[in-house]
């Protein structure tokens, strides 16, 4: 076991970091991006509880366009990797050892993000990784290593990726599903679900009044707004995340596409995941209508690339979408009833930010944070919502009502400040 898994690690290095990728030009318009697998993680009950599956998609998909242009991209050091590889095939969650998660800027073909084409395919990319396909497929088994221990279902919760590739593989996009859509709707969404948003996503475990439900226990009793910064880290350090699942993955697919070219993407929670991942593997990711993702990214101690602001990650969203800029929270707000408190509102990367509230006159509604809304009512009329320009955010604060107190160093904290 431990030869193979020296020979696995050496084989995932090599064909990932050493193998030179073919450029035609500045730019290169990728065409006929199509569906060709999907993960699928089972719950734990029925006849194949706790199983991660893949499916090949055999069938014609609806093929869609993109257009890349070279850029740099931040790639993981080979320490770095073995260490991923290793707690990949060990089934351990991907909490990573801060001295060695060095990543190294390299040229790397990256999504053309001033394309309205591109933009709209990737988004449309998010919206399909909601829908269930394939049942006239075949499901092919990963093995033992994806048998991991959680309660992660197809309906209600659950990590989903959705492959797209070009016609030789050689460039993949994987989109991530995002948060059960019952939180527009009324209906039941999925527990895991919002464990995931209230733990990365809010301030402390989706504590925000007295009468609240929170899920952990760091909030100190006697002052609504005190966080025990060192409780929050074992809480989340003993979590099990979509992060972690979708760190799987990510690597089984680089592991069967050795050299390919692999953008992420998502909507909601899918694509904080995919901005978190492309953090975590050096690959580009464009999020839509994603929450502040950078508190999440310092509770798992993500590497942060020389000038990470400048690591090609985008997060598209609209100022009517409270989930996007960060308010949802409170009796007030949608997100409350659902169960989630999303008070996250810093980015990694870079925003492009539509005013549709300065500029068409849009009331701030969990409603339009649908996905179809940025497709139907944004993407697809150009005329009125070009695509706007994508910028470090400045001076971006949260949790500013928040103290975070550390019995390791006696400190207390204010909320998080500054910029990725």
């Amino acid at each position: 076991m431990i030869i193979r898994n020296i020979l696995l690690a050496t084989l995932f290095i090599a064909n990932s970091l050493c193998k030179p990728q073919a450029y035609l030009g500045r730019s290169l318009p990728l065409n006929d991006m199509s569906l060709k697998s999907i993960y699928h993680h089972f719950p734990n009950y029925g006849p194949t509880p706790n199983r991660f599956q893949m499916m090949q998609v055999d069938t014609l998909t609806q093929p869609y366009y993109v257009q890349s242009e070279i850029g740099t991209a931040y790639r993981p050091t080979p320490a770095y990797m073995e260490q991923l590889l290793a707690m990949r095939d060990t089934s351990r969650l991907f909490r990573v050892n801060q001295a060695s998660a060095e990543l190294i800027p390299s040229p790397y073909l990256l999504p053309d993000v001033t394309d309205q084409a591109s933009v709209l395919s990737l988004a449309e990319m998010s919206f399909n990784a909601y829908t269930e396909l394939g049942k006239d497929g075949q499901w092919y088994d990963l093995g033992s290593k994806w048998r991991i221990n959680s309660t992660f279902g197809w309906e209600s919760d659950g990590m989903r990726g959705h492959v797209f590739g070009n016609t030789d593989n050689s460039h993949l996009i994987i989109s991530f599903k995002g948060t059960s859509a019952g939180l527009f709707n009324g209906e039941p969404t999925g527990e895991k679900d919002k464990l995931n948003d209230n733990l990365l996503f809010s301030c402390c475990c989706g504590k925000v009044n007295r009468g609240w439900t929170a899920v952990c226990d760091c909030n100190d009793s006697k002052n609504q707004y005190q966080c025990d910064q060192q409780c929050l880290d074992k809480t989340i350090t003993k979590a099990e995340l979509y992060f972690d699942y979708a760190a799987h993955m990510y690597m089984d697919v680089a592991d069967k596409y050795p050299g390919a070219t692999i953008w992420l993407t998502g909507h909601s929670l899918g694509g904080a995941i995919a901005a978190l991942l492309g953090q975590t593997f050096g690959v580009p990711a464009v999020s839509f209508e994603s929450p502040g993702d950078r508190l999440a990214s310092e509770r798992l101690h993500l590497p942060r690339a020389p000038g990470a602001k400048n690591m090609p990650i985008w997060h598209f969203g609209h100022t009517a979408d409270p989930i996007f800029i960060g308010v949802c929270t409170g009796p007030t707000s949608g997100c409350f009833y659902g169960g989630f408190a999303m008070e996250a509102r810093c980015h990694t990367g870079k925003v492009c930010v539509w005013d549709t509230v300065k500029d068409n006159g849009w009331r701030v509604n969990v409603a339009t944070h649908r996905i179809a809304t940025v497709i139907e009512d944004i993407l697809k009329k150009p005329d009125k919502f070009p695509l706007p320009k994508c910028r470090v955010e400045e001076n971006c604060q949260d949790c500013g009502l928040w103290k975070f107190t550390d019995g390791r160093d006696g400190l207390t904290a204010a909320g998080s400040a500054g910029c990725m």
